[in-house]
This record gives structure tokens, sequence and C-alpha cells, in this order.
């Protein structure tokens, strides 16, 4: 069996990390814990991922740019119903991509982090992603769409989280459907390129 590549290897650990953050929280794992569950040393692992707070970073780096770029597209579309559903289905599929990951971004305890996070590129925009999702599920003025887009949001990243064991095509349909009614979002399909919704 060929050795795994130094991109392999950092891949494994990222995920796990990502596993670990999500399932016992950012403060409850340890680098130890992470490395135990890759079989590699401590040591090993923090030549590569100097702390813990890298290690998160990079966990959140290719959900965060993928979310970034949702953001600007829902931002170009005009408020109301087209808007809604189109940021539900690329949230939902986001969610799919990133299972562990994008829970992790909508973890208020995140912003109170060491400072060792200001400088990575994105972190920054943290507060901001929040807000501007549930932007996209509610108009501004809706104080119970706003509402009911939070618990559908927190809801959705709890689920693909836990669903684990379900594979993204048999989840996806019920997760829409689902995450819409939480929203209020109504049905009908809005079109788009490479995806149905």
């Amino acid at each position: 069996m060929p050795r795994p590549t130094r991109a392999e290897l950092d891949a494994e650990i990222v995920e796990a990390a990502a596993e670990l953050f999500t399932a016992q929280g950012y403060l409850g794992t340890s680098v130890q814990e992470i490395a135990d569950r890759v079989g590699y040393s401590k040591t090993g692992l923090l030549h590569r991922f100097p702390s813990k707070e890298r290690l998160l970073a990079a966990t959140l780096i290719g959900p965060l740019t993928e979310f970034a770029a949702l953001r600007a597209t829902w931002g170009a579309l005009p408020e109301g119903p087209e808007r809604h559903r189109r940021a539900s289905a690329d949230l939902v599929d986001l969610a799919l991509r990133h299972r562990s990951r994008l829970a992790l971004l909508f973890n208020s305890g995140l912003p109170v982090l060491p400072g060792a996070l200001a400088g990575v590129e994105g972190m920054g925009d943290l507060g901001d992603h929040r807000t501007e999702t549930l932007a996209a599920f509610a108009d501004a003025d809706d104080l119970d769409g706003t509402i009911r887009a939070q618990l559908a949001v927190t809801g959705l990243l709890s689920t693909v989280a836990a669903r684990q064991d379900v594979p993204d095509d048999l989840l996806r349909a019920p997760l829409l459907s689902a995450f819409r009614a939480a929203c209020g979002i109504a049905a009908h399909p809005v079109p788009r390129e490479g995806s149905a919704c």
C-alpha cells in the first residue's frame, strides 16, 4: 500500500479535528484526541498544525470560501421568495458537502476564541456569515421569519452532522423540504445550474 501524501495526511487530520470539534466542542477536544483519532503522534501533528487554533482554522477554510461565494450570489438577488428558495437549496447543498464543518461556522462560541484566529483569512467574517445567512431566508423587517430561519439553520446543521449514516442523495430532498417548511419558504422549484431544487 502506498504511503499517503502530505496533502492526504493533512486532510485526514483536518477531517478528524472537524468531527471531534463538532461532537465534543472546540474547548472539549484536545490535540492528543485528534492525534489518537488519526493514529499520529501529538508531536507530529503539531509539526503539521502548530496549534489547536490552526486546526480549527483549517477545518473552516473550505466552507468559508464556498460560503463567501454563496453570500455574494444571494446578495445579488432581490429580497423575496426566489432568493429564499435559492439560498435554501444552496445552504442544504453546502451543509451536505461539509457536514461536520459547517456547524462550526454557526457556533456562537467561535468569535470569543483566542486572538490566534483573528489573523486567519475569513475568521473575522463569522458574525457576518451568520447574520447574512439568516437574512437570506427572511425579509429584513420580519422578526417571526428571522426566528424561524435561525431555528431552521440550527436544525439543518445539527441534522447533517448527526445523520452521517444517510447518503447525501437520500438525505437532500427530505432535508430541503423540512428546512423550507421550517423557514416558511414555498416549495416550488427554482431553476439552478447544476442542481435541482
